[in-house]
C-alpha cells in the first residue's frame, strides 16, 4: 500500500509544510515512439518543484512544478537543437513549462493528481499517479515515482513527417516519468 503514513504524518507544527524537489537527485524523463517501432528516451536536466502538504488533509495538498524546456536531453545533439527549434518546443518564446495541481486524491496504492500543465503556449489538464520508490526516506526526505502520458498534439507540437511505408516519423503520445525525492523546506517552521 502506499505508504501514506511517511508522507502525511500527524501535526506538530502546525498544518502546512512545505517540501521541495531535489533536483540534483530527482531524475524528469520521457518515452515517445519514433519511427514506428523505436521509441526515443530523453530527460530535462533542469525543473524543480514545491509540495505545499496539508498534513491533517491531504487532499488540500498542492503541488508545483516548472521545467526548462531547454534542458532536453535525449542523447542527439542535432536531435536536441531541432527538438528546441520554432518547430517544435519553440524554446526562445516559449522556455517554461509549468505543473499546477489543482485535486489531490488519496487511493490504495498512489495519490492521483490532476492538474493544468502550461507547454508552449498552451494550456491542458492532465493527471499524474504518484507512488512509493524504494530508497532511504526519513522525516526531512521522501522518494516517489510519478507517472503520466500526454498527448503533444494538444499542446501545438504538430511537427511530423510521413514515412513512405506507412506511419510517420515522431508518436503523438509521450509517456512521463520522474524519480523524486522531495526534502522538508525547513523542518522547523510551520507555514
Amino acid at each position: 500500500l502506499f505508504p501514506y503514513t511517511t508522507l502525511f504524518r500527524s501535526p506538530v507544527d502546525g498544518d502546512l509544510e512545505r517540501w521541495e524537489v531535489n533536483s540534483t537527485t530527482s531524475q524528469l524523463r520521457f518515452v515517445l515512439h519514433h519511427i514506428v517501432i523505436q521509441e526515443i528516451h530523453g530527460r530535462f536536466q533542469r525543473w524543480g518543484g514545491t509540495l505545499f502538504l496539508h498534513r491533517t488533509e491531504p487532499a488540500l495538498s498542492s503541488v508545483l512544478v516548472w521545467v526548462d524546456v531547454a534542458s532536453i536531453d535525449t542523447d542527439s545533439v542535432e536531435r536536441d537543437n531541432h527538438v528546441r527549434s520554432a518547430e517544435f518546443f519553440d524554446v526562445i518564446h516559449f522556455p517554461r513549462a509549468e505543473f499546477e495541481s489543482s485535486s489531490v486524491e488519496l487511493g490504495h496504492e498512489h495519490v492521483l493528481l490532476r492538474g493544468l500543465l502550461s507547454l508552449h503556449g498552451v494550456q491542458h489538464d492532465v493527471e499524474l499517479e504518484v507512488g512509493p520508490r524504494s530508497g532511504p526516506t526519513d522525516r526531512l526526505r521522501n522518494l516517489y515515482r510519478v507517472r503520466g502520458k500526454i498527448n503533444r498534439q494538444a499542446f501545438g507540437l504538430h511537427w511530423n513527417q510521413d514515412l513512405e511505408e506507412g506511419g510517420t516519423v515522431v508518436g503523438d503520445e509521450v509517456d512521463i516519468e520522474a524519480d523524486v525525492e522531495i526534502v522538508r523546506a525547513d523542518p522547523f517552521a510551520g507555514f
